[in-house]
Parts: structure tokens; C-alpha cells; sequence
């Protein structure tokens, strides 16, 4: 056996079995042995190592591929504006009753505490519930913000999967120094001109 009788071998068995590019997917395609998405150029699988076999390929659209790889995701949550309105007409109403029963002052330190109270609740069921950013939702209970936050959370609490960017969206962290320098104004300057007791 010559070196040219074992070139003409190996020239009669890449001839036996081609692999014509036009069978091949010019898409990405699901891998028939394990399901992996390969790419069209992949003729080996990256997961399971099978040789590529162009005649068990489905033929599915990338759209279709897409579908099945992506889980869905849920509308994100939004604003209450019934729970809110309703919400604001009663803190409204047992302000009103409240000032005209005990008082100003008093009436603040009432209202004050309920929202220590409510903001405290609101953390620590929000870290029970697994909902992200528990601290966030508890601080804009505590804000002012109070009135807006606290009814939105209750309509989150009910759906910890589904997103809600206006609290929970990422935050640079120049901002976050910000909003905590922000924060830390407003209470210094709450307890300098508080009325007197």
C-alpha cells in the first residue's frame, strides 16, 4: 500500500458521505439529540458532543425557537389609582377627624407614627413575600411618599413575580448618594422646624 492508494482512500470516504451546506440550517437550530440551540455554522453539538445530522433537523422557524427558550414574562405592576384615590380620601377624612378631636400637633405625631409603624410592615412583609428591594418599598412608606407607595405595594404584595420598574429599577450609585443625601436634608430639616410640642 502506497501513500497514494491511502490518499484515494480517504478521498473515497470524504466522497461517500458529503454534507452538502444547502441541507445544513442557515438559521440557529435545535440540537436533535438534546434540544441545545446551536448555531448554523455548528456541526458538532456544544452540549452533548452529537455529530450534527442534517436529516433530523426540524425545521422551525428561529421565532418559534425564541419562544420556546424565553420564559414569559408578566406585566409589570401598576399604579393602583382606585386603591390610591379611595386610600387618600381616608387618610384625608381621619386627618380632618383627628385634628378635630386631639388636635394638630398631636394628630401629626398620630400620623407620624403610623407611618413608622406602616413602613416597618411593609419591610419586613415585603422580605417575607420575597418581593426585591424590601428596604426601598419600606423607605417610601416612611417618605412622604407614603400615600403613593403604601397602596402601590399592596397591589404588589399580591404578585411578588411580576416587576415594578418605577421602585425596583436598577440604581446608579451617584444617584443613590443623592437620594440619600436628599433624604437625610428632608428629616434634618423636618426635625429643625417641627412645631413645638
Amino acid at each position: 500500500m502506497t501513500e497514494n492508494d491511502g490518499s484515494r482512500e480517504l478521498e473515497n470516504v470524504a466522497t461517500e458521505k458529503p454534507c452538502p451546506e444547502e441541507q445544513l440550517p442557515a438559521e440557529p437550530f435545535p440540537c436533535p439529540a438534546c434540544g441545545q440551540l446551536l448555531a448554523p455554522s455548528c456541526r458538532v453539538c456544544v452540549a452533548c458532543h452529537h455529530a450534527i445530522d442534517p436529516a433530523q433537523i426540524r425545521k422551525e422557524t428561529p421565532a418559534a425557537l425564541v419562544a420556546v427558550a424565553l420564559p414569559r414574562t408578566q406585566a409589570s405592576v401598576r399604579f393602583p389609582w382606585r386603591l390610591f384615590l379611595s386610600f387618600f380620601l381616608a387618610v384625608m377624612a381621619g386627618g380632618i377627624v383627628s385634628e378635630s378631636f386631639i388636635g394638630p400637633a398631636k394628630t401629626q405625631i398620630l400620623v407620624g407614627t403610623l407611618q413608622l409603624i406602616l413602613a416597618i410592615w411593609v419591610s419586613f412583609d415585603a422580605h417575607a413575600k420575597r418581593v426585591p428591594y424590601p428596604l426601598r418599598w419600606g423607605l417610601g412608606t416612611m417618605l412622604p411618599t407614603w400615600l403613593i407607595i403604601l397602596p402601590w405595594y399592596l397591589v404588589r404584595r399580591r404578585r411578588p413575580e411580576a416587576p415594578c420598574p418605577f421602585v425596583e429599577a436598577r440604581v446608579k450609585p451617584t444617584t443613590m448618594a443623592a437620594l440619600f443625601i436628599l433624604l437625610a436634608v428632608l428629616i434634618y430639616v423636618m426635625l429643625k422646624y417641627a412645631p413645638p410640642a
